[in-house]
């Protein structure tokens, strides 16, 4: 009998270092996150693919912070040809992707025109976005269901911590909010801890009473049409 609640988990970071590689080998329908233009992105995209995992690219974008974003991101500045430009680039170097997450962007997921430029690319492409929620004022979801894109948001950061008992405690918050809501999305790194974490904990989804499944299959699309007033921004 198939688990009424469901959760994903994606590990974000791909591809900067040889030990990603690793990550590909956690068990089950893991959804990994690739950073574009990275070392070894595409060769774990190819090695996850194979392993029967689902593939995003993690897309950098905008942070408050001013943090260095590396290649591949779409900044405040860009007018949405330039975003729609880099996003097919992007799209180009990670093969495989099935959706795309923000890497960072506590700025860009506040505004509406990139975020329009952004969900006009996913729905051209048939691609879903999970919104990271670095900004508890994205409008990134809003902007997913207007343009019809399927679309979900990140419920817990497992790892900003690595000791076992925060990951613990981070694992298990997961669980709750997927018993409350019917479904739960977390988001963790490659980091050696978390993997080996994980390899432990996902063996007793079943006393948890959670299916694990990827991120796609928790995303939902709006049937509701564009707002005619979406496009008046006078820009």
């Amino acid at each position: 009998m198939v688990a009424a609640d469901r959760i994903a988990i994606i590990i974000d970071d791909i591809g900067n270092h040889p030990e990603d590689l690793a990550a590909a080998d956690l068990p089950g329908d893991i959804t990994f996150a690739i950073l574009p233009f990275t070392p070894y992105g595409r060769s774990f995209a190819l090695k996850a693919h194979h392993q029967g995992k689902q593939i995003m690219a993690h897309v950098p974008m905008q942070a408050l912070a001013g943090n260095a974003l590396g290649l591949g991101a779409l900044t405040a500045d860009m007018s949405s040809a330039e975003i729609k430009l880099k996003l097919r680039q992007v799209l180009d170097d990670i093969p495989y992707v099935a959706g795309i997450n923000n890497h960072m962007g506590s700025q860009l997921t506040q505004l509406t025109q990139p975020m329009q430029a952004v969900m006009e690319s996913l729905k051209n492409h048939d691609l879903y976005f999970i919104d990271s929620r670095t900004t508890e004022y994205t409008v990134a979801e809003k902007m997913a269901q207007s343009y019809q894109v399927p679309v979900a948001r990140r419920h817990v950061f497992i790892d900003n911590e690595t000791d076992e008992q925060y990951l613990t405690e981070q694992f298990d918050e997961l669980i709750q909010i997927a018993h409350a809501h019917g479904s739960a999305i977390a988001i963790g790194h490659p980091y050696p801890e978390t993997i080996k974490f994980l390899k432990q904990r996902l063996k007793s989804l079943k006393e948890d009473d959670v299916q694990l499944v990827f991120a796609s299959e928790l995303t939902v699309k709006s049937e509701l049409s564009i707002a005619s007033g979406l496009f008046k921004t006078g820009q």
